[in-house]
C-alpha cells in the first residue's frame, strides 16, 4: 500500500474511532492552526472573556507565552495546570487578568473537549532549517493544541526507524516550538507495525529503547495498525494517554509515557476502586500486581498512588516499604514524578508522626513509611476508620502475617494493593517474610489484577535472559558423597579450600566476564562488575580477606546489613566491615563515612552509586570503577545496575529469592556486549539447575495462589520453553550450529578472510544485513565465554566456529562497514558502534610498531614477499585505510619514500595522503552532482561537523554564492544544501 493510500486508511480508521477529521485545515501552513485553535480559545471561554473576542495584540500575548515551554515536561505541567484544567495567563486590553482554559485533563471524552484530525501540515519557517518543505503526516489535536504526532512509513518501502529518524530530525530544525510545543507523544505506524514514544527533552535524546509497541489485556502483541489505533488512540485512549499515563520526569527534565502493561495494572486497581465506591462496600483485600523486576514497578505504583489520592471518597494513600534505606529513595523517585501541584502532597512519616497525620481532614495525601514503622504505630494504638489506601512494594517480602492482621484491625476501611515481581506462591518454602508456607500474597491482598512476566519483559526488549553455569568444585565433588548436610556446610562449603576454589574459578573467567564486545580485534576489559552472593556474614568477611590476599589487583567491596543474623562473632564482623570500609575509602579517597551519623548507610550509598556508574561516577573514568561487591542478602533485591553482568552465587535459593537474585543481572545495555545476565552457582550444582528450572517457569508460567494449585511440577515441556522463549541462554553448540551457513554464505559472497567486496548491489545488501546479524552473535557467543577457534560439545559431537580468531572476525567488521557505506542511503543499516570502532582502528593498528618495522623491511628489501607481509597486516583495517598503505607501499617501490618510518612518520604521511585522497574524492563528487569542484572543496574547508548551518556564516555565504551561480530556485536550496550538508557529514567521518 503506498504511503497516501495508508495514510488515508489511518485517518479514515482514526474517524470511525470519533475523531472529526478537519478537511479546511489539512494541507494548510501551520499558521491556520493558530487561527483555528484562537477560535476554540475564544469559544471555551466565553464566559470569562464577557463575550469580547480575543484581540490581535491579546492573542499575540498567547502566543509569546508558548515560548516558555522548552521541553514536553513544560507544556505537560502547562496542560495539567490546577484541578485538572491547563490555563495560560492573560492581560486584557483594558488591563483585566484573567486565567484562559487550554485543555481539560479531567473532562475526557466529554465537556468541552474536542478531538480533530488535520494532515499535511507544512512548515516554512524554522529557525534551524533553510528548508520550506516540511510537511508531516498526521497531528491529533485535542482542543485545537497538537498533543500528538504521527509518520507514517510503506513497510515495503522503507524500515519503521526512517520515520522515528524523521521525528528526530524534525526536533533538530526546531518544529516543536509554540504551538507544536504542546507534541506530548509520537506515532510510528507502517501497515503491520506500531510504536508509541513520548516526546525527548531535545534532538540528542531520541532513544530507540525507549520507544513501545503493545499488548493486549491478554497479553499478546498487538501488531495490526488498525487494532493499536482502536486500542491506543482512539477516545478516550489517546486524551488519557497524554495525560493520566504520562509522567513528568524533574530529575531528568523528560517527559515518561506509561507502558501498555502499566496502564493495564492502573486501570486495573481504579475499577476495582470505583466497584467498591458504587457498590459502597469496602474489600481490605484490592487485588495485587505481578509485574517482573526490572519494569518500571516504581513509575507505577506512583501514578497509581497519584490517582487514588485524587479520587474523592480516598482520604489518604499509605505507601508501605519493608527497608528504611528505600524511604528516603522513593520519596525523592515520587517527587520526581509528581505534578508542582502534588508535591507538598508527598510526606515521609515514622511511626510517630502518622498518627498525627492521619488526624488532619484535609486535602487526602500520600504517606510513605515503613511496614514495621506502621505496625509500631498499631501497637502503641493507631486506629483509624479513615477511607485509606494501602499501596505495598516488594508485596512478596514486605507483608508478614502477624503485622498485616494487626494493621487490618486497626484500619478496618483501607483497602490493600501489593505490587511485586516475585509473588509468594504456595509452592515458596523459602519465605523472607517470615509467612508460613500456607500464605500467599493472594491471601494477603486478593487476586491477581495484572500479570507481566520475566518472558513479556524479555520479549519486550525490557530485561535480558539468563545465561546460567554450575560448577562444582573438586573438593566438593571428592567430600560430598561421605557427609551429611549439616557436615557437607561445615567441612566443605564453610572450608578454605572450597572458597580458595570459588575464588580461582572468579579469577581465571574474569576477563571473558567482565570484557566488551570485540571490536576490530580487541576486547577492552573490566567493562562490566560483578556481585558475590554467599551465605552470610561470616562468608562475606572470609572471601574478602582472600580477594585481597589472592586476587588483590580486582577492586572489591563488601556489605552486611544490620539486621542479617547469620550467627556469632558480631564484634569481629564489625571490626571486619571497618576495615573494609576504611580500604574503601583509602583506595577511592573518599570523605570519612565513619564521621557521618550513620556510616554504613553513607559506604552502601557510595558503593552503590560507584558500581551504577551513576553521579559522580558516571564521567567513564577507570579510576572510579568498582569490580565487584560480596553480600549475603543486602543489594539482592531492590538493586538494579545495568553494568553488573554476572551474579556468582555460593549460596542456596529457590523461588522468589532466586529470581530477584538473579535479577540483579538482567538489566540491558548494548545486547552485543551483554547479551544476557550471567549466574553462576557453586554449591550442588544439580540441585540447583533443577531450582532455577522449577522457579524460572513458576514465575514465567504463573505461580500458586491458592492451595489448589500446589501440586503443580513443571514437566518438561515447560522446562524446555525456557531455552524456545528466550529466557535461558541457548547453548553453545546450538548457537554454532545456526550460525555456521550464514557464515559459510559471508565467505562466498567475500572470500575465505572477508578481503573482497561483494560484486552486485543486491550482494551488498545481502552481507551487510548478515554479516550485522552473524557479528551480533558471534559477540553474545563470545560474552557467553567462547573462545574463538575452540570446540564445544554439541549432541553429534564437537563443533566449532568458522570464524577462528578476533583478527578474522575485526576483517569481517571492516568489510561489512564498506559494504554498507557504498549502499544508497535508503538501504544502510545502522552499525553506529561498528563504525566507532573502525574509525578509532583506523589511526591505531594494534601492532603498529610491527607495521612501520614491515614497511621499513620492504624499503630495504623490495620483494613481493615483503609486500603481501604488509598487506596481511593490514587486512582487517577498512578500505580506506587499507588503500592509504597501498599507496605507501607503491611511494616505496616509486623511491618516493627512502628514508626508514617511524610511528609519527607513517601517520603524518597516511595523513597526507588521506587529505590529497580526500580531494580528489570531492572533486569527484562535484563532477558527478555538475558541481564546481573548486567552490565545494571551498566550502568544505570551512565545514564543521555538528555546527547547524545557521550558525556557521561562512558556509552558509558559500553555499548561498554556489546557489546563485547554479541558478537553483528558491524551493531547491533546501534539497541541495541537504545534499551538500549530508556529504560532508560522510566524509568527515572517515
Amino acid at each position: 500500500m503506498a504511503e497516501d493510500k495508508f495514510e488515508e486508511a489511518v485517518i479514515e480508521k482514526l474517524k470511525s474511532e470519533g475523531w472529526d477529521y478537519l478537511a479546511d485545515y489539512s494541507g494548510v501552513t501551520v499558521n491556520h492552526l493558530y487561527d483555528h485553535w484562537r477560535d476554540i480559545l475564544n469559544d471555551n471561554n466565553r464566559t470569562r472573556l464577557e463575550g469580547v473576542l480575543l484581540s490581535d495584540n491579546e492573542f499575540e500575548q498567547v502566543k509569546l507565552e508558548l515560548l516558555k515551554n522548552k521541553t514536553p515536561y513544560d507544556t505537560q505541567l502547562m496542560l495539567a495546570g490546577a484541578g485538572g484544567v491547563g490555563t495560560i495567563p492573560l492581560i486584557r486590553d483594558d488591563g483585566t487578568q484573567l486565567e484562559l482554559e487550554i485543555f481539560y485533563g479531567d473532562e475526557v471524552a466529554g465537556g468541552h473537549s474536542r478531538y480533530e484530525i488535520v494532515n499535511q501540515i507544512t512548515f516554512n519557517d524554522l529557525t534551524f532549517s533553510l528548508s520550506s518543505k516540511r510537511r508531516v503526516d498526521i497531528v491529533l489535536l485535542i482542543n485545537g493544541l497538537p498533543v500528538a504526532h504521527v509518520e507514517e512509513k510503506d513497510e515495503s518501502l522503507q524500515n519503521q526507524w526512517n520515520a522515528f529518524e524523521q521525528l528526530q530530525k524534525y526536533d533538530s530544525d526546531g518544529m516543536y516550538t509554540g504551538l507544536f510545543s504542546f507534541v506530548q507523544v509520537q506515532f510510528v505506524l507502517s501497515q503491520n507495525s506500531a510504536h508509541y514514544f513520548a516526546r525527548p527533552k531535545n534532538s540528542d535524546a531520541y532513544n530507540r529503547d525507549f520507544v513501545f509497541g503493545w499488548r493486549d489485556d491478554n497479553g499478546q502483541d498487538v501488531t495490526n495498525t488498525m487494532a493499536f489505533i482502536h486500542e491506543v488512540m482512539g477516545i478516550p485512549a489517546l486524551h488519557r494517554l497524554v495525560t493520566t499515563n504520562m509522567i513528568p520526569d524533574a530529575a531528568n527534565d523528560n517527559l515518561m509515557v506509561m507502558r501498555s502493561y502499566q496502564i493495564q495494572a492502573t486501570r486495573q486497581i481504579l475499577d476495582r476502586m470505583r466497584e467498591m465506591n458504587q457498590n459502597d462496600f469496602v474489600e481490605k483485600e484490592g487485588g495485587y500486581i505481578w509485574h517482573t523486576t526490572g519494569s518500571g514497578k516504581t513509575v507505577t505504583s506512583f501514578k497509581v498512588a497519584q490517582l487514588l489520592a485524587a479520587m474523592p471518597r480516598v482520604q489518604d494513600v499509605l505507601f508501605i516499604v519493608d527497608r528504611v534505606d528505600l524511604i528516603n529513595q522513593t520519596y525523592n523517585n515520587f517527587r520526581s514524578f509528581a505534578y508542582k501541584t502534588f508535591e507538598n502532597r508527598i510526606k515521609v512519616v515514622n511511626s510517630t508522626e502518622i498518627k498525627r497525620a492521619l488526624k488532619q481532614n484535609k486535602t487526602s495525601n500520600i504517606y510513605l513509611i515503613t511496614i514495621q514503622g506502621l505496625d509500631r504505630s498499631v501497637k502503641s494504638g493507631l486506629l483509624s476508620n479513615r477511607r485509606m489506601v494501602i499501596l505495598m512494594d516488594e508485596a512478596h517480602r514486605s507483608a508478614s502475617g502477624d503485622s498485616v492482621g494487626r494493621i487490618k484491625k486497626a484500619l478496618p476501611k483501607t483497602t490493600w494493593f501489593g505490587f511485586t515481581g516475585t509473588p509468594n506462591f504456595y509452592s515458596d518454602e523459602v519465605n523472607e517474610v517470615k509467612t508460613s508456607k500456607n500464605i500467599s500474597t493472594f491471601d494477603i491482598f486478593g487476586p491477581r489484577l495484572h500479570r507481566y512476566t520475566i518472558k513479556d519483559a524479555i520479549g519486550d526488549g525490557n530485561v535480558l535472559g539468563f545465561d546460567v553455569t554450575y560448577y562444582e568444585t573438586d573438593f566438593e565433588h571428592n567430600q560430598e558423597s561421605e557427609l551429611t548436610e549439616k557436615q557437607l556446610e561445615q567441612k566443605v562449603f564453610e572450608s578454605l579450600p572450597f572458597r580458595q576454589a570459588v575464588l580461582n574459578d572468579i579469577k581465571n573467567n574474569w576477563s571473558t566476564n567482565a570484557s566488551g564486545p570485540i571490536e576490530m580485534g580487541v576486547r577492552k576489559p573490566n567493562q562490566f562488575q560483578a556481585i558475590l552472593a554467599v551465605s552470610g556474614k561470616q562468608a562475606v568477611a572470609s572471601y574478602y580477606s582472600l580477594f585481597k590476599q589472592m586476587f588483590p589487583e580486582l577492586r572489591v567491596a563488601m556489605t552486611f546489613s544490620r539486621d542479617e543474623n547469620n550467627g556469632l562473632g558480631t564484634s569481629d564482623l564489625q571490626a571486619a566491615l571497618k576495615q573494609a570500609m576504611i580500604d574503601y575509602m583509602t583506595l577511592y579517597e573518599t570523605h570519612n563515612f565513619l564521621e557521618d551519623n550513620d556510616p554504613q548507610r553513607s559506604y552502601l550509598n557510595d558503593i552503590t552509586k560507584r558500581i551504577s556508574r551513576k553521579k559522580p561516577y558516571n564521567r567513564d573514568k577507570d579510576a572510579d570503577r568498582l569490580d565487584l561487591i560480596i553480600v549475603a542478602d543486602q543489594l539482592l533485591t531492590g538493586f538494579d545496575s545495568k553494568y553488573v553482568n554476572v551474579i556468582y552465587m555460593d549460596k542456596l535459593m529457590k523461588e522468589g529469592p532466586l529470581i530477584q537474585a538473579m535479577s540483579r543481572t538482567n538489566r540491558t545495555i548494548n545486547k552485543a556486549a551483554k547479551p544476557h545476565g550471567k549466574v553462576r552457582f557453586y554449591r550442588k550444582g544439580a540441585v540447583m539447575e533443577e531450582n532455577v528450572k522449577n522457579a524460572l517457569v513458576i514465575y514465567t508460567k504463573g505461580g500458586n495462589d491458592t492451595m489448589a494449585d500446589a501440586a503443580k511440577i513443571p514437566d518438561e515441556t515447560e522446562q524446555k520453553e525456557l531455552f524456545d522463549d528466550g529466557i535461558l541462554a541457548p547453548k553453545m553448540a546450538d548457537q554454532i550450529h545456526d550460525l555456521q551457513p550464514k557464515i559459510n554464505r559471508l565467505q562466498f559472497l567475500a572470500g575465505e578472510d572477508f578481503s573482497q567486496m561483494p560484486r552486485s548491489e543486491k550482494d551488498q545488501v545481502e552481507f551487510a544485513v548478515t554479516a550485522a546479524d552473524v557479528n551480533s552473535r558471534v559477540q553474545q557467543l563470545v560474552q557467553q565465554g567462547y573462545v574463538m577457534g575452540s570446540q564445544v560439545e554439541g549432541v553429534d559431537g564437537p563443533v566449532s566456529l568458522g570464524i577462528t580468531n578476533n583478527s578474522q572476525l575485526s576483517a569481517l567488521q571492516a568489510r561489512m562497514n564498506d559494504v554498507n557505506e557504498i549502499l544508497p542511503a535508503e538501504k544502510q543499516i545502522d552499525l553506529t558502534n561498528i563504525k566507532i570502532a573502525i574509525q578509532s582502528y583506523a589511526n591505531e593498528i594494534i601492532d603498529y610498531d610491527k607495521l612501520v618495522d614491515l614497511l621499513n623491511e620492504y624499503m630495504d628489501t623490495t620483494i613481493p614477499e615483503n609486500r603481501v607481509a604488509v598487506e596481511e597486516h593490514v587486512k582487517p583495517l577498512d578500505q580506506d585505510s587499507r588503500d592509504e598503505i597501498g599507496q605507501v607501499l607503491d611511494g616505496i617501490e616509486q623511491g618516493t619514500y627512502k628514508d626508514h618510518f617511524d610511528t609519527e612518520k607513517l601517520k603524518s604521511v597516511r595523513k597526507i595522503i588521506r587529505n590529497t585522497q580526500q580531494e580528489l574524492n570531492i572533486y569527484k563528487w562535484s563532477a558527478d552532482h555538475n558541481y564546481n569542484g573548486n567552490d565545494i572543496l571551498e566550502a568544505y574547508n570551512v565545514y564543521l561537523p555538528g555546527v547547524e548551518l545557521v550558525d556557521n556564516t561562512k558556509l552558509n555565504q558559500l553555499l548561498q554564492n554556489m546557489e546563485n551561480k547554479l541558478n537553483i530556485g528558491f524551493f531547491e536550496t533546501a534539497d541541495f544544501e541537504e545534499n551538500v550538508l549530508a556529504y560532508f557529514a560522510k566524509i568527515t567521518k572517515h
